[in-house]
């Protein structure tokens, strides 16, 4: 069996994917979170080598309203100038432009390339599920309609549901905030 050119690295940033995502639902490190999913968006965006990948979007994911900005940041992170050192995009992201949009750019980027994490799949699924006006049948299965929670709701739907799926990379995980008990042996 032959394994295809890049499929190493490619493999290495669909774990670096669910491992952004479970930090991100985990709401421990949001900067850090931030910062991995944008340089994650600039990685892949290399794997697309088309001038509007949002063309390989399914049609209604194309055309929903709910998913605008997704787009937009989409073909921003896909874009020459973004990826240019001059052009390091310091100037034009915008403050709302959250880790999830940028890791659902990376995502996108990644998902007709190579198959998808467990993680990258739930978080597509949430991320639909949290941003599209007609989110896919198995996303609003899955997660029901997350457009009408606040923010910090929807992150912790995300974050019950990677509970579901094998843990996470000890070095995400942190130290434990349980306070460890010893016992005596004397008692």
């Amino acid at each position: 069996m032959s394994i295809p050119q890049g499929f190493d690295r490619q493999a290495t940033t669909m774990r670096l994917v669910g491992r952004t995502a479970r930090l991100m639902f985990s709401r421990r490190d949001p900067d850090r979170a931030r910062a991995l999913a944008m340089e994650l968006a600039r990685t892949t965006a290399a794997f697309t080598g088309l001038d509007d990948p949002v063309r390989t979007w399914d049609v209604a994911l194309q055309l929903d309203r709910g998913l605008g900005r997704a787009r937009r940041l989409h073909r921003l992170v896909n874009s020459p100038v973004w990826q240019s050192d001059h052009g390091t995009p310091t100037h034009v992201k915008a403050p709302e432009d959250s880790a999830a949009d940028y890791l659902f750019a990376a995502v996108m980027n990644l998902v007709y390339k190579v198959p998808l994490s467990d993680e990258a799949h739930l978080f597509r699924l949430w991320y639909l599920a949290s941003r599209a006006v007609n989110a896919p049948d198995n996303a609003t299965r899955l997660f029901g309609n997350l457009r009408q929670l606040p923010a910090h709701q929807q992150l912790a739907a995300g974050a019950r549901m990677m509970e579901t799926l094998p843990g996470p990379a000890p070095a995400l995980r942190g130290p434990d905030p349980r306070p460890m008990v010893v016992l005596d042996s004397t008692d």
